[in-house]
C-alpha cells in the first residue's frame, strides 16, 4: 500500500474530511472561487488511495478544468499519490460547450451525472470538484440539483464565514448527505478573473496543438443543440425570396413542422423576418455563418460519448461537410456533432460566447 502524502499546510480542521477520504463513498465539495477546493480534492484522493481505495475525481469545474480540457467535465482514475489534479489523465470527458454554468445548468448536470456513473463503475471512491459558483438562488438551484443526482455520502463545505451554509443547510437534518465543515486554508491563493482566462487560453492552446484537420458529412454525424440539419431543404426559389426578406445571403435553408431555419451571410432584417414567418404561418429563425465560425465543438460516439473536442472551422453548405481542426485521428467514429456556445481560436483565446439558445 503506498504511504499517504505528506500533510503539508493541511489545517487540523480538515482531518473529519480526510476520515471520510478512507472511509469511501461519494465526496461532494462546495466552495468558492480559489478556497483550495482543487487542492483538497487532489489531497482527499490520495488520502483514499493510501487507504488503499479505489479512487476517482470527477473534474467539475468547466472554467478553470485540470482534468480535460476546459469546457468539459473530466474524469480519471487515481493511481497513486498526487498533489494536484493537474496530474491525473482524464480517463473520460462529456462535452457541456461552455466555460461557465450560468445558463447551461442541464447540461451541466446532465455531464456531472455521465462522469459519476463512469467513474462508479471503476472506484468505490468518487471525489468530485466543483466550480466556485456559490451565490444566489441559480447556485442553489445548481448546486441542489447536484446532490439529487448523485446522492453523495459527504458533502464537505470549505468556507471563510458562513458563504455556503445556504447550500448545505437543507442537509442538516437528514441522514445523508453528511455535511462536513472546513475552513478555507491560509495557503489558498486568490487569482483574478485575467490569470484564470489567460489559464484557460493555455490549456485550450495545449490541446488543440496536435490537431489536425478532419471533415465530415454532416449527414453521417448529425447536430445536436440545433435545429440544423434536422429539416427538409428549401429550394432555390424559396431560399431567393427568404433573402429579398431578410436583406442578406442565405447561405442554406431548411423548413421543419414549427418553423424554418436560415444560415445567412450578415445579421438579417427582422422585420424581413418576421414578414417571413407570415408567409410560411410558422418561426423563421436565422444565424448568422460568422457565429458558427472558429465554434468549439463535441465530436461524439455511437453511444453518445465524447470522443475529442473540435474546432468549425468553415461549412459548405452545397457538400453539407464540415472543416474541422481536432486531434481525433480520423472520423470513422464519430456518429454525431455537439454545438458548444464558445469561439475559440487556434491558439486558444476565447473570441465569442453566445447566450443558450443563439445558434438554436
Amino acid at each position: 500500500m503506498a504511504d499517504s502524502p505528506p500533510l503539508l499546510d493541511t489545517p487540523s480542521a480538515w482531518r473529519p474530511a480526510l476520515e471520510a477520504a478512507r472511509a469511501g463513498g461519494t465526496l461532494f465539495l462546495v466552495g468558492a472561487t480559489d478556497s483550495g477546493k482543487s487542492t483538497l480534492a487532489a489531497l482527499l484522493a490520495s488520502e483514499a488511495h493510501a487507504a488503499g481505495r479505489k479512487t476517482a475525481v470527477v473534474d467539475a469545474d468547466i472554467g478553470q478544468s485540470s482534468i480535460g480540457p476546459p469546457a468539459c467535465i473530466g474524469m480519471a482514475g487515481v493511481h497513486s499519490n498526487i498533489r494536484s489534479l493537474d496530474a491525473l489523465r482524464a480517463d473520460a470527458s462529456d462535452f457541456v460547450g461552455a466555460s461557465s454554468p450560468k445558463g447551461h445548468l442541464l447540461q451541466c448536470a446532465a455531464s456531472i451525472s455521465a462522469m459519476a456513473a463512469a467513474a462508479r463503475r471503476e472506484a468505490d471512491t468518487v471525489i468530485v470538484d466543483t466550480t466556485g459558483l456559490i451565490a444566489g438562488p441559480f447556485a442553489r438551484a445548481f448546486k441542489g440539483a447536484k446532490v439529487r443526482l448523485l446522492d453523495p455520502d459527504v458533502v464537505i463545505a470549505l468556507q471563510l464565514e458562513d458563504e455556503v451554509e445556504h447550500l448545505v443547510a437543507p442537509y442538516r437534518r437528514r441522514s445523508r448527505p453528511h455535511v462536513v465543515r472546513l475552513p478555507v486554508s491560509r495557503a489558498a491563493k486568490e487569482r483574478s478573473r485575467e490569470d484564470r482566462a489567460a489559464r484557460r487560453q493555455r490549456k485550450f492552446a495545449a490541446y488543440f496543438a496536435e490537431g489536425r484537420e478532419l471533415e465530415l458529412d454532416w449527414e453521417k454525424a448529425p447536430i445536436e443543440n440545433s435545429v440544423w440539419t434536422s429539416g427538409e431543404p428549401l429550394p432555390g426559389h424559396i431560399r431567393a425570396y427568404a433573402e429579398e426578406c431578410v436583406a442578406c445571403e442565405v447561405l442554406y435553408a431548411e423548413r421543419r413542422a414549427d418553423g424554418v431555419f436560415l444560415v445567412t451571410d450578415g445579421p438579417s432584417d427582422t422585420t424581413g423576418l418576421r414578414r417571413l414567418s407570415d408567409s410560411f404561418d410558422a418561426t423563421a429563425r436565422t444565424v448568422d455563418v460568422a457565429a458558427l465560425e472558429s465554434l468549439l465543438v463535441g465530436l461524439l460516439g455511437e453511444r453518445g460519448e465524447t470522443l475529442a473536442l473540435a474546432l468549425l472551422e468553415s461549412v459548405d453548405f452545397r457538400r453539407r461537410r464540415l472543416a474541422l481542426l481536432t486531434p481525433l485521428s480520423g472520423s470513422e467514429r464519430v456518429h454525431g456533432i455537439r454545438l458548444g456556445s464558445m469561439q475559440v481560436a487556434r491558439d486558444g483565446t476565447q473570441m465569442r460566447c453566445h447566450s443558450p439558445g443563439t445558434l438554436v
